[in-house]
């Protein structure tokens, strides 16, 4: 039975694009992406991405009281395979985030309720890592932490580990007679991957082993047989069709 080339195709240069955005310990950055209203936002081992925002960021601005932000980037597509990170070697998260508002508490609008920047480690649903970043000021902030890599974030399954970068900051707008004028607006933007100037892009690398030593951890590798092949599913199903054809032809 002969197939159309749009299924075949098609099938095959998907699986392929996801393929590339999957990490291993050459493809190891994971690059941040998303909407310009900063939902949704998601990452993947790909340092380009079409259906990111075009300006190259997240932003939210709030004329007057308190603004909240929770921006959670997971990884689409989802992780397809195990992998395991060097224990003692840390993950690296970069990220330019640009300010402006009341965020220390006691200051201006800020009374117990404003937050500072936090940065977190997801594996699927579970925060495993957090980093509260004490040295924001008004403006462009350019942000280098890292996460020491433990037993707790050595082995990521495919199944409940999917990686995820989270930020989250509480601010408010400012307010007083100079305010009139403007420029007191609680303001909040976080870059993304893709841009020209490299202290922007929105990054985490993570520290992974190599095939032989994540064999050590993981265990050989599944190969799962012909079937993984991309595309056998659908010739093996139009093998089987025309199989039966044959079949029924014979009979009559």
């Amino acid at each position: 039975m002969a197939i159309p080339a749009s299924i075949a195709d098609g099938g095959d240069v998907t699986i392929m694009q996801q393929t590339g955005e999957q990490p291993s310990h050459e493809n190891n950055t994971f690059y941040l992406w998303g909407q310009s209203s900063g939902t949704p936002c998601w990452g993947h081992f790909n340092n380009s991405d079409d259906g990111s925002a075009n300006e190259g960021y997240a932003e939210n601005t709030q004329g007057n009281g308190k603004m909240e932000i929770e921006w959670t980037c997971r990884m689409d597509p989802p992780l397809g395979d195990d992998f395991a990170l060097e224990v003692d070697a840390e993950i690296q998260v970069h990220l330019m985030i640009d300010i402006n508002g009341d965020w220390e508490n006691g200051v201006g609008n800020c009374q117990t309720d404003c937050e500072n920047l936090n940065i977190s480690l997801m594996k699927g649903g579970l925060e495993v890592a957090k980093y509260e970043y004490t040295s924001m000021s008004s403006g462009e902030n350019e942000i280098a932490i890292t996460f020491p890599v433990n037993e707790t974030l050595q082995v990521w399954d495919d199944a409940t580990d999917n990686p995820g970068i989270r930020v989250r900051m509480v601010l408010y707008a400012q307010s007083g007679i100079f305010c009139f004028f403007g420029g007191c607006d609680a303001e909040f933007r976080m870059y993304f991957s893709g841009q020209e100037e490299a202290q922007f892009n929105g990054t985490a690398t993570f520290p992974i082993l190599n095939d032989t030593a994540s064999e050590e951890i993981l265990g050989p590798e599944d190969t799962g047989g012909d079937d993984e092949t991309p595309g056998f599913g659908i010739f093996a199903a139009a093998s089987a069709i025309g199989i039966a054809a044959f079949a029924r032809r014979k009979q009559e």
